[in-house]
């Protein structure tokens, strides 16, 4: 009798146990409500190497430091855990301080570009002011790796128990990073255990893709707590160690970076209009991507989508690349010519000789040369060319804009004809918004004015 009822005992206890156990399933879904608003803190700090080719093809590595901070106001207008999110921010802090080698550099965001629209689509990100357009160095400031509208993408929805685990999708993980394309996602995470109401959670694996037009690989670790009251990730660690590719709009890396978050729910009323919560709030297109290129030492300033980079910068020249999921699409060379006497322009003959000329040998045919007034008011002569380089087809476009009392800016884009199908006309925003300005000369253009060595 004693050894049935212990055998009884024992059966029930294990009964109980297992009971117990299944009651430490925790569910794993982030309720987030159009409206509501957090208080986002997020730190960044980055130690590590800048590879530089110089002369001969020889690279150099520059001791590189970085330290940031942001804090914004986050206000959701609309989420989903695998297709469009997006949010209203206000910066009330965004500053970094950047160390390369013995030099160093302080950026701050201005007080008229703080108000950013944030979206995810699928797998690709964008912030843009939503009062005039970012820079690109503005826009570097803010799109630091640990994007909050992505953070919630990590849950699964699921309920798990601790020693559980779930892979990431590319729809967390690359808006996350901040990743143009994303080719191999390998990153999963785990239950630890659960400290006061909140589930503790790690995070680590392996990344490839590109960030601005450069292959990249990431080692990922990570420690992230979910609030079961508040059912949403409300803090978030990682480190990175990154090793990045040099392309051709930016040096390669060697770093390790951390990053820490923090979010916290407001209460008090968000500091956006009727009128922009509405205009960002229509998401049947997706957010614009244009930034701002201010070349007023040059004489021009234009607005260009994210896509073109600014590769090189000089007293009367601007070079740009154009770059699609880490492929190069196209370049343009933007120079600055001496204005002409008030009635006397260039004419369109004379721009179809000069690309003759120019091209020689390469150039095959002229399929267009026409002119017509731009969006800003200024004469504007094209003319398209085809031809081959190394037998490869290229489609070369040539823009000269004029106005009285200004500088003239010819604009010079090449692409090769297999890549005009993704270009688009990228090169006709950069002409509709280019503005003629009155040179105006740095201090380093002084400088080198009054030294010419």
């Amino acid at each position: 009798m004693l050894r049935f009822m212990t055998i009884c005992l024992l059966a029930w206890l294990g009964a109980a146990y297992a009971w117990a156990e299944e009651k430490t399933s925790y569910l794993l879904d982030p309720k987030l409500t159009a409206g509501e608003s957090w208080l986002a803190n997020v730190k960044l700090s980055v130690g590590g190497n800048m590879h530089v080719e110089e002369q001969e093809a020889e690279e150099k590595k520059l001791p590189l430091t970085v330290s940031a901070h942001l804090q914004y106001e986050e206000h959701l207008l609309t989420w989903s855990p695998d297709k469009i999110a997006r949010s209203l921010r206000h910066y009330g802090k965004a500053n970094a301080r950047i160390q390369v080698e013995e030099g160093g550099i302080l950026r701050e965001l201005p007080a008229n570009t703080r108000q950013i629209a944030a979206e995810i689509r699928n797998e690709s990100s964008t912030l843009n002011s939503i009062e005039q357009p970012l820079t690109r160095q503005q826009l570097d400031l803010i799109n630091v790796v640990g994007n909050t509208l992505a953070l919630q993408r990590l849950l699964p929805g699921d309920s798990l128990a601790v020693g559980e685990g779930w892979d990431h999708s590319a729809t967390a993980i690359g808006p996350l990073l901040g990743l143009d394309y994303l080719a191999v996602c390998e990153v999963r995470s785990i239950i630890v255990g659960v400290v006061q109401d909140q589930v503790q959670i790690r995070l680590s694996g392996t990344v490839h893709g590109t960030i601005d037009g450069a292959p990249t690989e990431m080692e990922l670790r990570g420690a992230y707590l979910f609030h079961q009251e508040q059912k949403r990730i409300t803090k978030f660690n990682l480190a990175i160690k990154e090793l990045r590719t040099a392309s051709e709009i930016v040096p390669g890396l060697d770093i390790v970076a951390k990053i820490s978050i923090t979010l916290e729910p407001v209460e008090s009323p968000h500091p956006f209009t009727a009128d922009q919560l509405k205009q960002a709030g229509d998401i049947s297109q997706p957010l614009p991507r244009e930034l701002m290129f201010d070349a007023r030492a040059q004489g021009f300033c234009f607005e260009h989508n994210s896509n073109w980079y600014i590769t090189a910068e000089q007293r009367n020249l601007v070079s740009l690349r154009c770059m699609h999921t880490g492929n190069l699409l196209a370049h343009c060379n933007i120079s600055t010519l001496p204005a002409r006497s008030e009635g006397r322009f260039t004419s369109l003959d004379q721009l179809e000789r000069d690309v003759r000329n120019t091209l020689g040998d390469r150039l095959e045919s002229v399929s267009a040369a026409t002119h017509w007034t731009t969006p800003q008011g200024y004469k504007c002569l094209g003319v398209v060319a085809h031809g081959k380089v190394q037998e490869v087809p290229i489609e070369w476009r040539y823009y000269l804009l004029s106005a009285d009392g200004l500088p003239r800016v010819s604009l010079a884009v090449t692409v090769e004809q297999s890549q005009l199908k993704q270009f688009n006309d990228g090169d006709r925003q950069l002409v509709d918004s280019l503005k003629l300005l009155s040179k105006q000369p740095t201090k380093t253009a002084v400088k080198s004015l009054a030294n010419p060595r």
